[in-house]
């Protein structure tokens, strides 16, 4: 007798849910469905048990197999998918889909650009509009240029010898010499523990990847059991406490150099040529937040931002450079024209690259922005809408979810050509 309670349960449960989701989900009935579509999990059977790389192509099969937008569910969760540019440029530039999914808190970074709720990027974005300029990008010219010298001696051997090597192994050591020279300063990676730094914030990076492609591991309840929880929770803390050392080192230094009144004396060469660096660490310290209260950033709030600009700037960095190397690779005759260019710019290799030479080497520039269309160092991103709205005829709930493929998107034939791939 109890068995068949059990199961008439389950069944009565099974049935409501069914018809909660439903009609909770009636405003999609409208919209193309990726398929197959289970009655009750939806697309979940698309992903169960496939790897990154084979849940990427799965992505991939479904937004080139549909023209403008379509639907995708996981259980009750829906999420739609943007295929057309029209619509693309639509929802990226709409005022009210700025805010980021959910699925964004497994960076860990909730005072970051890359993750933080629409309320806080908003202050937090116009706040850090003065770091991203011209003129400051110019101040890190002769750290690329050192930090580049350095890749190109340790690749030397190899274009020597002929052996091979994995080139994006070294080009993430240098990007992450960049990034962490003009985010946290000269010596940042000469200190003590900066190696144990660099291995668990490989560590942490590494679990962020894994978990955005396990649609179990979306879920805190479960995700806090797992010895990869664990793994990242050491990681993260064992990097916070180097970089917590460095902001009250920077603390101290700043206090030093104030004047009575509170304010940081600064030096004419810096205040008007930036021929210094402008570390990223020394501005976030120096400036008030755009918000009433009109506060300087929080310790937490400078370590997000730090950590943001590292995991945003280093791995799209080195990744998009490996990809261009590899794309050269594969296509030689190009590889001979934008070396030839390069060459006829550069005559030796302690010539120090200027701006000014950069702006000359107008093929090397096409070579990137061919690799950057091929090889996207985003390709998958979402969005949350913060109000209805209407789009290509269908009328969209607040809270919906925006998912854009621009792997897929730009290879669509009718945009780029037939030979798009």
């Amino acid at each position: 007798m109890l068995p068949g309670l059990f199961v008439l349960a389950a069944c009565l449960c099974a049935v409501t849910l069914s018809w909660y989701w439903k009609q909770r989900l009636r405003w999609a009935d409208d919209i193309p469905r990726a398929r197959p579509t289970h009655r009750w999990l939806g697309n979940v059977g698309d992903f169960l048990g496939k790897s990154p790389g084979e849940v990427f192509l799965v992505l991939d099969r479904h937004f080139r197999q549909h023209d403008r937008l379509f639907t995708l569910r996981f259980g009750s969760q829906l999420a739609i998918g943007i295929t057309h540019p029209e619509l693309v440029q639509k929802v990226l530039t709409h005022p009210d889909c700025q805010a980021k999914p959910d699925l964004y808190k497994v960076v860990r970074l909730p005072n970051g650009l890359l993750a933080a709720k629409y309320d806080v990027w908003k202050v937090h974005r116009k706040t850090l509009n003065s770091t991203f300029n011209a003129r400051i990008l110019e101040s890190f010219v002769p750290i690329f240029n050192d930090c580049t010298q350095r890749l190109v001696g340790r690749l030397d051997r190899y274009a020597r010898s002929g052996d091979r090597c994995n080139i994006l192994e070294y080009i993430s050591a240098c990007t992450l010499e960049m990034i962490s020279r003009t985010s946290l300063g000269g010596k940042v990676l000469e200190r003590e523990g900066a190696e144990q730094f660099i291995a668990n914030l490989e560590v942490a990076l590494k679990t962020i990847g894994v978990r955005i492609f396990n649609i179990f591991l979306h879920i805190d309840f479960i995700y806090q059991f797992t010895a990869l929880y664990r793994k990242e929770m050491r990681a993260i803390n064992i990097c916070q406490q180097f970089t917590s050392k460095i902001i009250q080192a920077k603390r101290e230094e700043i206090g030093r150099l104030c004047d009575e009144k509170g304010n940081q004396k600064l030096e004419p060469e810096q205040e008007h040529h930036y021929r210094k660096p402008q570390i990223f660490i020394d501005q976030l310290m120096k400036m008030p937040l755009t918000d009433p209260g009109a506060r300087h950033f929080s310790d937490e709030e400078i370590s997000d931002h730090i950590y943001t600009m590292i995991v945003a700037g280093n791995e799209t960095s080195a990744t998009q450079l490996a990809h261009t190397c590899l794309l050269l690779a594969m296509h030689p005759h190009i590889q001979t024209k934008a070396y030839e260019e390069v060459a006829g710019l550069v005559f030796s290799p302690d010539q120090e690259i200027t701006i000014e030479l950069m702006k000359d080497l107008h093929y090397l520039e096409c070579v990137l922005r061919e690799a950057m269309r091929l090889m996207p160092v985003a390709p998958i991103v979402g969005r949350q809408s913060m109000a209805e709205l209407v789009l290509d005829g269908h009328r969209i709930p607040q809270g919906s979810v925006f998912l854009f493929h621009f792997y897929a998107l730009h290879r669509r034939k009718d945009v780029w050509g037939p030979t798009a791939d």
